[in-house]
Parts: structure tokens; C-alpha cells; sequence
């Protein structure tokens, strides 16, 4: 777990230190019925290629569970009018953890998904981001929210 503690804090390092679009943003999201809340760092490093880090932790009343996700964006391709809509597929890794009482396990698994985002503000945009996770416990999940 420090390891990947460890390299999400490399990730986000990264982000400010490029000299690319850099966002981070907050939201709310659903994983086989688990209601939890999150944030992400996103950052282009290219025209066609960026990338994204999250975490998400989710509400249970037994067992604590989160997820940390490390994800590719590719938009080197154009649907729709790009000024006021954007959707682009990605792909990562997905690490699931859930325990009880300091004892669980973590799963590592791939994240494949589609992030739609629209312009709210000059300064806000929308997401909404659902995927599929693809291992041990493959599941299900969409998260919605608000880049800054």
C-alpha cells in the first residue's frame, strides 16, 4: 500500500510540474452499490494522450472500501463538437481495497471506461466518467462531478 501511496504522490508531482493542462476535481460515485466520494487529478501531457489519477472512498457501514485509480486518457479523435463536449476512452489500473478493522485485502485490477466532460464555466467543467473493472471482483462503476 506505500508503494502505491507512493507513486500516486509521483503522479501528481508530475502534474505540476509539466508544462501541460493540469485539473484536479471532486465528485460522487457508484460501484456495485456502494456510494462513495472522490477526487482526481488529471493532467494532458500531450494533445492526444493524458493522465489521470483518483481516489474514491465509499460509504459501507461494516467494511472500509476505496479505490485508487491510475488511468491513460486518449483524445485523438473528435465526436461531437469538442468546444462544448469531449469524451474520451481510457484504460488503467484499478486497486481495490476493503477491510475490517485493520484486515482486508486489496485487489489490482483494469479499469476500462469512457470520461465525458462539457464546459460549465471558463474555470468548471462536468464529468462523468463510467467504467468497467476488469480482474478479481469485476465490477461496475460511474462517477460524476466537477473538474476545477
Amino acid at each position: 500500500m506505500k508503494k502505491t501511496l507512493l507513486l500516486l504522490i509521483c503522479v501528481f508531482a508530475m502534474g505540476y510540474s509539466a508544462q501541460a493542462q493540469f485539473k484536479i476535481g471532486a465528485g460522487a460515485s457508484l460501484l456495485d452499490g456502494f456510494f462513495g466520494v472522490g477526487a482526481k487529478a488529471h493532467n494532458s501531457f500531450s494533445e492526444d494522450f493524458a493522465g489521470q489519477a483518483s481516489f474514491h472512498y465509499y460509504f459501507e457501514s461494516v467494511v472500509t472500501v476505496y479505490t485508487i485509480d491510475l488511468d491513460v486518457h486518449y483524445s485523438g479523435f473528435d465526436i461531437g463538437d469538442v468546444e462544448s463536449f469531449a469524451l474520451t476512452p481510457f484504460a488503467g489500473l484499478n486497486f481495490f481495497r476493503a477491510g475490517v478493522s485493520g484486515f482486508g485485502a486489496t485487489t489490482t485490477n483494469l479499469n476500462v471506461g469512457v470520461n465525458g466532460t462539457m464546459p460549465l464555466t471558463d474555470t468548471l467543467d462536468l464529468y462523468i466518467e463510467p467504467k468497467l473493472i476488469i480482474g478479481s471482483g469485476s465490477s461496475f462503476g460511474i462517477a460524476a462531478g466537477v473538474y476545477f
